[in-house]
């Protein structure tokens, strides 16, 4: 009679003899798209190398390591990606879909056709964004998630009065507490999604649509009013700033002066046009503060930004175009082709023009200290999104944000930490981050899948292979289709 191998021996030989997990019956694994094999990068795993990731609808259904799970299926898409990278979707954080009329149409494809998957519209009369968010709800998956502010909340003189083509009507001026109120008010009413609060604005207004915004338990952004310091408006109550605007008054040696010299030119200069008063003021004081900055303030100001969570959005592609001439770069001037006409015509002509214009002391040096601030943020802790204002200064939508986050990598932060600054951060800023900016099972599928790794050099990020959109695959035919419709205008 044969003697029996006592059970707990056997399992030991099973367990041996399989040293990796069984693979997944196929059956178990509903799934719409299939990505096979393919490194996924997020803020929150960094790199996982070799995944397979399930969509089902317009969720991610199932991660699981390649050579775990059997993800065959006969109606699935099923994309294979060996050697590509996929990502959250990107946001823009700072855009402004209204600020050029002849361009608005274009700019759902242009962002979609560049990974960008929703975008915080900071800025644009409500009757022209509110339009364009309730087709963006109608129809998730072929354009961009988008988030709108309504007008910007300015003060008197108003700096966006539509008094010039460069100055359009994006803001509506409150003279009083009780006309900011009224303002706030309205943008509640409407159903924003933040609040922008502006230059021109007293600390009492000011004061006060903040204390509206929280309320409503909705972000409120901003530019520092020039009648206030940074440590004052993030006290106030800020979820964000941006462009780093004012910032470097703060952090100079001699702010309290600098901003008694700021009050009594906003008292003086009432009569004036809002945006001449606003640039005689930079222009009076943004370079002294900038040549005498003091370390001490600074690292005063930006510890009360990181206990307050006072965000930074610093679009770095509008403040360095001055002094980088990117937009004249030749693939630059190829996104120009994207543009509606009379837009691309424009673009081209003036750009060049532009570009031909020497580069100030005062510009290189406002660019040094970007580049510096970013560095310092970082190291402050203070939490950083990526955003562009575009399409301001020839900024291709869609195209800009990933110079965005090359020159975010220029000024100091890593390629995972600007990866996370256009797509966990956003996410976490809206409280949507149990649904967006990861890579992980039970998230929306937004995703960015590319054919090469942005760990290694963050301008891969242009190197897109495909973009799902709220479950949608968008494959690099159908990118490519998207652009051909935008170069012939449809």
């Amino acid at each position: 009679m044969k003697k029996l191998i006592p059970f707990s021996i056997f399992l030991l030989l099973i367990l041996a003899c399989n040293s990796t997990k069984m693979a997944i019956p196929t059956a178990n694994l509903a799934a719409d798209i299939i990505v096979k094999n393919v490194h996924i990068i997020d803020a929150k795993n960094g790199l996982q190398k070799d995944m397979t990731v399930l969509i089902k609808g317009n969720r991610i259904g199932k991660i699981e390591q390649t050579n775990e799970i059997n993800a065959k299926s006969s109606t699935a898409t099923i994309i294979d990606g060996s050697g590509k990278y996929l990502l959250p979707g990107l946001w823009d954080a700072h855009v402004h879909l209204a600020f050029i009329k002849e361009l608005t149409p274009a700019m759902f494809k242009l962002f979609l056709a560049h990974g960008i998957t929703s975008v915080r519209d900071t800025g644009g009369q409500l009757h022209l964004v509110l339009p364009e968010r309730e087709k963006a709800r109608n129809d998730p998956q072929n354009t961009p998630r988008v988030m709108v502010a309504g007008p910007l909340l300015d003060g008197v003189p108003t700096v966006y009065d539509g008094s010039t083509p460069n100055n359009p009507h994006l803001g509506i001026g409150a003279g009083t507490v009780e006309e900011a109120a009224k303002n706030a008010d309205e943008m509640l009413a409407a159903k924003v999604d933040l609040l922008k609060a502006y230059e021109m604005l007293t600390p009492e207004a000011f004061k006060t649509i903040l204390a509206k915004g929280k309320a409503a338990g909705i972000p409120i952004t901003g530019h520092v009013p020039l009648s206030m310091d940074a440590i004052e408006a993030s006290n106030a109550g800020m979820s964000s700033m941006e462009h780093m605007r004012n910032l470097e008054f703060a952090c100079a040696a001699d702010w309290e002066e600098l901003l008694a010299k700021r009050k009594k030119m906003l008292f003086d200069g009432q009569a004036e046009i809002g945006s001449t008063l606003r640039r005689n003021i930079h222009t009076a004081q943004r370079s002294h503060a900038v040549d005498n900055q003091d370390a001490a303030r600074r690292t005063k100001v930006l510890k009360v930004l990181a206990e307050n969570e006072t965000w930074q959005v610093p679009t770095m592609s509008i403040m360095m175009a001055g002094a980088e001439r990117f937009n004249v770069r030749p693939d630059w001037l190829e996104s120009f082709n994207l543009l509606p006409e009379p837009v691309r015509t424009n673009w081209k002509t003036n750009a060049v023009k532009f570009a031909e214009t020497p580069v100030t002391e005062a510009t290189t040096a406002y660019a040094n200290w970007f580049f510096e601030m970013v560095g310092h943020l970082k190291t402050a802790n203070v939490d950083i999104m990526a955003g562009t204002d575009c399409p301001i200064f020839f900024l291709t939508p869609g195209y800009s944000l990933h110079e965005e986050l090359a020159l975010l990598v220029k000024g100091g932060l890593t390629p995972l930490e600007a990866i996370e600054a256009a797509t966990t951060k956003p996410a976490e800023y809206f409280k949507m981050d149990k649904e967006l900016g990861l890579v992980q099972e039970g998230m929306l599928a937004d995703l960015l899948l590319l054919d090469a790794n942005p760990l290694e050099d963050i301008r891969n990020t242009l190197k897109i292979n495909a973009v799902v959109r709220d479950g949608k695959l968008h494959n690099r035919a159908a990118l490519d289709a998207l652009k051909e419709d935008l170069r012939e205008g449809k």
